[in-house]
């Protein structure tokens, strides 16, 4: 890691936008600034980001989990079967032209096209 003095400019304009970004959300980045310096202050905002990507590693897995979970009901379920989606969705057309609306029909039919195999 270079050292303050050895930055250029540009480099320097980036740093201290970051610090005062940083600064909104972590104030003690001024007193860390006084005391110890930009590199002190530059480790103190790469440490406190520590415990945000473990809590955003931790969510992306659960994500992931419920995506696969999803995934594997849907495969699982009787809608993926043919004879039952062709005889669902065929009921669910004809309350689409029956009733003109689309919302009414997917209320009624779409529920039990989606849970058919688990009242079966």
């Amino acid at each position: 890691m270079k050292s303050w003095n050895e930055l250029t400019n540009l480099q320097r304009a980036i740093v201290g936008i970051t610090m005062v970004v940083a600064a909104a959300f972590l104030p003690e980045i001024a007193f860390l600034v006084q005391l110890g310096g930009m590199e002190v202050a530059v480790a103190m905002v790469f440490a406190s980001l520590a415990p945000l990507a473990s809590w955003l590693s931790t969510k992306y897995q659960k994500v992931k989990m419920c995506i696969c979970t999803a995934i594997i009901a849907l495969r699982q379920s009787a809608s993926a079967k043919p004879s039952v989606f062709c005889v669902q969705a065929s009921f669910c057309a004809v309350a689409i032209v029956f009733t003109s609306s689309g919302i009414l029909a997917f209320c009624f039919f779409m529920p039990s096209m989606l849970l058919n195999g688990v009242l079966a």
